[in-house]
């Protein structure tokens, strides 16, 4: 039987891959990755079911000659702005016994039940224990095995449409893989993230992909906040193109030159008519093309950070802020104009820009696999025993 693990991200156009297998310490590594483009796809989500599955079944085809591998299972990585957070706090008495394994779970099934019935048309991908209290006491780790009488966790729940679940299930079945997990795309970023800058425990991540923003929130190197936004940083093309009728590769080329991350711009300075090589030339003023940009980044940083609700509560408490771009011409020409439309009163941590390289999320996707995650819990449904045997268990 073969030890390498296919795990799959299926994002905006194309699917990324990774093998990996363990090696003799335990650790991963990832033998072969690959980018595939895929029509069938586009924002993260199926649009032709039966163009998206032919080039799957060609690209697995291409994968598993490379490996020299069959591969009957996969795990996918998405990013859909479905995706929802939950966060829930449960609490049992002790009256002063010593807290078990399964008074944790107690809590989680409960928990796990409450979100099960109140979102009967999800489906859960991840549970993480977000903190822990005994006796209003914050605890680092599971107080096992310490007495008290009043045990409590904070759980967080990140959750899929089923529908979409199915969707992506029949998708890879076409292909005759069987799918072990379905995996946030944030959540695994910000586990690569902790890998990469160990002593950081409390941070925000801000990703503007192409097609879809994120702003996830870890505490205690857990995750506590998702917020998923059906845009990206593809939007602020749309708009030159739309208002100033360029297109896309001409917009690239004049953000380029001008460099507005770094330069400023003059007034009465107008676009080169050297850019115009694939549509009419417009007299169009550079003042113009910025406050267009400017307008569209504004109103993205608002919805995702500056006037996100959700973030309220966190004030003081985060001292580091990662943005991540997936365009790497947004990244070094625009970056810095995103940080500038971030109110500096709500913000009051470190923030450092960079590019998200493209395996960040299935590298935490492989550690998450081959070696868990510390705050992630999978809750155990205890079947209902007799008087008896429960006498006997709790005495022997």
């Amino acid at each position: 039987m073969s030890d390498e693990k296919l795990i799959a991200e299926v994002s905006h156009n194309h699917i990324k891959y990774a093998v990996c297998r363990q090696d003799k310490k335990l650790n991963y590594v990832i033998i072969n990755k690959k980018i595939f483009e895929n029509e069938g796809i586009k924002k993260g989500k199926i649009l032709d079911f039966d163009l998206a599955s032919k080039k799957i079944n060609t690209d697995i085809k291409i994968l598993e000659k490379e490996t020299d591998t069959i591969f009957k299972n996969i795990s996918i990585v998405v990013n859909e702005p479905e995706i929802t957070c939950t966060n829930i706090s449960g609490f049992k008495k002790l009256n002063g016994s010593k807290v078990e394994k399964r008074d944790l779970d107690f809590i989680l099934n409960e928990a796990k039940s409450s979100v099960i019935k109140n979102q009967e048309k999800n489906s859960i991908l991840h549970i993480l224990n977000s903190n822990f209290f005994l006796d209003k006491i914050k605890k680092n780790k599971m107080p096992i095995d310490i007495h008290g009488d009043r045990l409590s966790l904070h759980m967080t729940f990140i959750s899929l449409p089923k529908n979409n679940i199915n969707n992506i299930r029949s998708l890879f079945g076409s292909a005759d893989l069987k799918i072990d997990r379905i995996i946030s795309k944030s959540f695994v970023c910000g586990i690569d993230l902790l890998n990469k800058k160990k002593e950081t425990q409390n941070f925000f991540i801000i990703n503007f992909d192409k097609e879809v923003s994120t702003i996830s929130v870890f505490e205690d190197a857990s995750m506590i906040i998702l917020n998923t936004f059906p845009f990206g940083t593809n939007s602020i093309f749309r708009d030159i193109n739309q208002l100033c009728s360029m297109k896309r590769k001409e917009i690239r080329n004049v953000i380029k030159e001008l460099n507005l991350s770094v330069n400023k711009i003059q007034e009465n300075n107008y676009i080169d008519k050297k850019f115009f090589t694939e549509s009419k030339f417009t007299k169009l003023s550079t003042n113009h093309l910025k406050e267009i940009i400017n307008a569209r980044i504004n109103e993205m940083v608002n919805y995702v950070y500056n006037n996100n609700k959700n973030l309220n509560f966190m004030d003081g408490k985060i001292h580091n802020s990662y943005i991540f771009f997936e365009d790497e011409d947004v990244f070094h020409f625009l970056g810095k104009l995103f940080v500038n439309s971030i109110n500096k009163d709500i913000l009051r941590s470190k923030v450092e820009l960079g590019i998200l390289n493209n395996f960040s999320a299935l590298n935490g996707a492989a550690e998450l696999i081959f070696k868990g995650w510390h705050r992630e819990a999978i809750p155990i449904s205890h079947k209902k025993k007799s008087i008896i045997t429960s006498f006997f268990e709790r005495f022997f």
